[in-house]
């Protein structure tokens, strides 16, 4: 049994759906604290590549004295607006995309409808588009586990509570896992290497880090075929770090 765990994230890019194609069981993170206005927050927003570079989309989230907040409490700003200029500006960066109407469910999803809470909007649009992209996995949301505890001690005892054997992780695991508490547990702890292989892609230079969209728009039925990833032990993956850092 292979388990993956990452918070849920904003029309994501196509590691995110590797992470959840590795996996048997797939948990949105979604009752730990929201960020945001950092470089490593990608809960509300997505890069869209366009023809005139690379644009965030973001969604309008109420922050003011919420400090703190979980993800799962983060309400929307919604006035409407936002939904039609995110579905119009994501169409117009497709327009000649020669499979853009594959990416049609997701904007009418995104667009029909008011969304009171962030992550209902992302879980719902996630799973929406693994779908597009072939990927069909058991989901499900931590917040609705009823496991307490925190950082590398929580994320073990939803790995035990699920039957895990494996446990794949995103690169920022490497920063808290308590690696051998997953070894005595019987639970082998392994990382995404992702594959960043070029596809044809529009507006100039091949960017691998923007919205899985834009796969889907440019690669239609064929798009899941290059949304992969190989997984590499922690020992490994932590050799590789300590390498990089020797040549820094």
């Amino acid at each position: 049994m292979v388990v993956a765990i990452n918070q849920p994230c904003y029309l994501p890019w196509r590691g995110h759906f590797a992470l959840l194609k590795t996996s048997d069981v797939f948990v949105f993170y979604d009752d730990v604290q929201f960020t945001s206005n950092t470089s490593r927050s990608f809960f509300a927003r997505v890069q869209l590549k366009t023809a005139a570079g690379r644009r965030w989309l973001t969604v309008p989230v109420r922050k003011s004295g919420k400090f703190g907040q979980r993800i799962d409490a983060v309400a929307i700003a919604e006035d409407g607006r936002w939904r039609a200029r995110h579905a119009a500006a994501i169409r117009e960066a497709f327009r000649g995309a020669p499979f853009a109407a594959a990416v049609e469910p997701a904007l009418e999803a995104l667009s029909g409808r008011a969304w009171e809470r962030l992550a209902e909007l992302t879980i719902t649009t996630t799973g929406l588009v693994a779908g597009l992209l072939g990927i069909r996995r058991e989901t499900l949301r931590s917040s609705a586990l009823d496991i307490g505890g925190a950082g590398s001690e929580r994320v073990l005892a939803i790995c035990r509570a699920l039957g895990a054997t494996r446990y794949v992780s995103a690169l920022g695991g490497l920063d808290y896992l308590d690696h051998e508490a997953f070894d005595a547990a019987g639970v082998a702890v392994e990382y995404m290497d992702y594959d960043l292989s070029p596809y044809p892609q529009l507006h100039g230079a091949f960017e691998p880090y923007v919205t899985a969209l834009d796969t889907l728009a440019n690669l239609g039925p064929d798009a899941g075929a290059h949304v992969n990833a190989r997984t590499v032990p922690w020992r490994e993956m932590l050799a590789r770090r300590a390498a990089t850092a020797g040549r820094a």
